[in-house]
């Protein structure tokens, strides 16, 4: 049954409307209840590789024009040696931009997503033992700074929602037909 929700719901929800990106299959942790890993990108490191591969396309020109032979008769040129100073310019600094890109994004905040389906146990007492688990994976796992998001099917009682607030936990859940934050 949560395989159901989160391959059908959860997943395709994380992807267009949070801008999460998913790591991996579903896991399941309890019954009803599937573990996502996933990212939130940052907005710098999309731009950041891109200008590095725009950047190193231009350098790759500036170098191609560059390297074009001087006429053995005449005098130096002087723009030979400007473009390739250019293209080396160009190239060092969008290799740098690449790889601060790829920095920001394997750095990146790591989340455990608890995607739970309609007939997921979420007594008190569970929901701590699942975001405490959740907490420790991402540890285990190196993301220190780790969140834990819960997405349920079902709405959450109030109750549920401020023992997801004690407990730090993010919660989703579907308010008229759509899932948000509640």
């Amino acid at each position: 049954m949560s395989k159901s929700f989160s391959g059908d719901r959860c997943v395709p929800w994380l992807y267009s409307q949070a801008g999460v990106r998913v790591e991996g299959e579903p896991k399941p942790v309890a019954p009803a209840v599937d573990e996502v890993r996933g990212r939130v990108p940052r907005r710098a490191a999309l731009g950041l590789k891109f200008g590095g591969m725009a950047g190193l396309f231009a350098a790759a020109m500036a170098l191609m024009a560059g390297a074009r032979p001087a006429k053995a008769e005449g005098p130096v040129s002087q723009a030979a040696s400007v473009r390739a100073i250019a293209g080396y310019t160009l190239g060092g600094l969008s290799i740098a931009s690449f790889a601060i890109g790829r920095r920001l994004d394997r750095t990146a905040p790591a989340l455990a997503i608890l995607c739970a389906a309609r007939g997921a146990e979420l007594t008190d007492h569970q929901l701590a033992a699942l975001a405490g688990d959740a907490r420790k994976r991402l540890t285990d796992a190196s993301f220190p700074d780790g969140q834990v998001w819960l997405i349920s099917e079902a709405p959450l009682a109030d109750g549920q929602k401020a023992e997801a607030d004690a407990l730090k936990v993010r919660c989703f859940a579907p308010v008229q037909g759509r899932i948000v934050e509640v």
